[in-house]
């Protein structure tokens, strides 16, 4: 049989062994306001219109360009040590991996002159999609995934996964400790909560988008042998979650989700099923020898009618921020997804109310195609009073959280392209003229351009360290910036922050999390002749529901 490829940036199936108390709500989808012109007194909620060089309220103090590679994915950030992940994954098992491909390693001692020092090679079938590095804890998780339903075989090669690294004592040169092998199930985004209460503990909450179970939380006390702590799922049959990607349809998947401090909620962005909120205590608090139990903690969502990519709580407010994610050439197009805020339901059912919302003036649907890029709200990073967000081709915004029901711009960095690498995502472009529509199945209204397609595609979760900003670029590569608009002070004697993991640390007196020295001396045994592979429970897919979804092709 042929190899098989899915397309897009979401990825594939299976059914699950857990627990997911009742989720069937269905409540009337919340009609997202028209964004009306601001009065002469009021800040405007759409911000300045993207144009290469724009440096409003951020200074540049350090790039990299990696070589020119392109194709850039996420950022882990502990130390002097920047690792920055790869978007590109071979089109083929004949294919080989691309030069300089692979997670590249990058010395920020002088944050004005980084300088890539190694590589952490790539695998053939595989995307570095993900990353998260704790310096305390002493590790970096990197999560891989492959579009190929069929290029895992027992025993072979991991293609999906989460690989876990020592860089403890050398973060130049981190040292593989175990692999998590997911087998033939794609994985998409994952969330590092680092346990305050039990010294070393973390856990990744990787969710698996159209595969079931949604939901697989990996617990990391011991890295050299992580092992399953819970699993959830949301209960949609997995052949409708192909159809919902196409047609908003509002049955929807686990795309990603973030966690309190104190580990006790997970805030779930369900794409077009919308927002609710899990109980997850008994993950954060396990019992002895038992496997952790989610559950929604009411019946509380929220459904604007537009998929949910990213729910993060604005730190000490009772109130969510959404981001909507959509390509120029795949699944919905332009119209691109927008800022969004929600107050937490006082009653604690774990839903939201629409609050605000803050574009940029190519969200309006007027100039689909106008510009040749993708400028979709992506990733969100936030203080109290200002959230750091990637905006893919609109660059790095900052917006104000002063009044969440009143967003406005603090300021936007957009790069200046002096070269555009080889590699393209060509999903981030508009068809051509006379060329068609795009590889996923959608009701998009997505326009052609014949516009030269735009270079610089900002993606990552921003990363505060030490008051410095760190930022992926797709085709750039890295930039360090400073923050200089309102509210700047947030940012500045912030020692980390990151929009993927927690607990985030504002200031220098909250607390660090290590890990102890003994559970170092034991790790150095355990692996002592190599590292180690743990296979996932769950390795069934679902071949003929997917076969005529439109997603996948067999």
């Amino acid at each position: 049989m042929g190899r098989t490829r899915t397309f897009g940036a979401e990825f594939p199936h299976m059914r699950s062994r857990i627990v997911a108390a009742g989720l069937a709500v269905n409540l009337a989808a919340a009609v997202v306001a028209a964004i009306a012109p601001a009065g002469a007194s009021t800040p405007s909620n759409i911000g300045a219109a993207s144009v290469p060089g724009l440096a409003k309220g951020f200074r540049l103090v350090g790039h990299t360009d990696l070589a020119k590679r392109g194709m850039n994915s996420p950022i882990a950030v502990a130390g002097r040590c920047v690792y920055l992940g790869d978007r590109y994954y071979s089109s083929s098992a004949s294919e080989g991996t691309r030069p300089n491909g692979g997670i590249a390693i990058v010395d920020v001692k002088n944050p004005a002159k980084p300088k890539q020092v190694g590589i952490i090679p790539p695998i053939a079938l595989s995307t570095q999609r993900e990353m998260r590095a704790d310096a305390g804890l002493g590790i970096l998780v990197v999560e891989g995934y492959s579009p190929f339903i069929d290029g895992w075989t027992p025993g072979g090669t991991p293609i999906n996964y989460l690989k876990v690294y020592d860089i403890h004592s050398d973060c130049l040169h981190p040292k593989l400790l175990s692999t998590y092998d997911f087998g033939p199930r794609a994985p998409h985004e994952f969330f590092l909560w680092k346990d305050p209460k039990h010294p070393g503990r973390s856990l990744a909450y990787v969710t698996f988008t159209i595969y079931s179970p949604d939901l697989m939380v990996i617990d990391f006390a011991d890295p050299a042998r992580p092992t399953l702590a819970g699993v959830f799922d949301l209960g949609i049959d997995q052949a409708q979650k192909t159809v919902d990607f196409a047609d908003e349809s509002g049955s929807g998947y686990t795309h990603s989700l973030t966690v309190s401090d104190d580990g006790t909620r997970a805030y779930m962005a369900a794409w077009d099923y919308g927002f609710y909120t899990l109980d997850t205590s008994l993950l954060a608090n396990p019992a002895a020898d038992s496997m952790g139990v989610a559950r929604p903690v009411g019946i509380g969502k929220l459904d604007y009618g537009h998929n949910v990519h990213s729910a993060v709580q604005i730190p000490g407010r009772q109130e969510m921020l959404f981001t909507q994610e959509d390509y120029a050439n795949a699944g919905h197009g332009c119209p691109f997804g927008i800022l969004r805020t929600g107050k937490m339901d006082a009653n604690g059912d774990g839903g939201a109310t629409l609050d605000g919302t803050f574009s940029l003036p190519e969200n309006d649907p007027k100039n689909c195609g106008k510009k040749n890029g993708t400028f979709s709200s992506h990733n969100p990073t936030l203080f109290h009073d200002v959230a750091l967000l990637s905006w893919y081709s609109g660059g790095l915004r900052a917006v104000d959280l002063t009044d969440p029901s009143k967003l406005h711009e603090d300021g936007a960095f957009v790069p200046r392209a002096t070269f555009t690498p080889d590699r393209r995502d060509s999903r981030l472009f508009f068809p051509s003229p006379g060329k068609g529509a795009g590889t996923l199945p959608t009701d998009t209204t997505k326009p052609t351009s014949s516009a030269a397609p735009w270079t610089g595609a900002m993606w990552s979760y921003p990363v505060v360290q030490n008051g410095l900003i760190y930022v992926v670029d797709i085709d750039l590569g890295l930039y360090i910036l400073r923050y200089t608009g309102p509210h700047a002070s947030e940012v500045s004697k912030a020692p980390y922050v990151e929009g993927n993991s927690a607990p985030s640390r504002y200031t220098a007196s909250a607390p660090v999390l290590k890990r102890p020295a003994l559970q170092w001396t034991a790790i150095a045994r355990e692996t002592a002749t190599g590292p180690r592979t743990l296979v996932s429970p769950y390795l069934t897919v679902d071949r003929k529901k997917l076969e005529r979804s439109g997603f996948i092709c067999m």
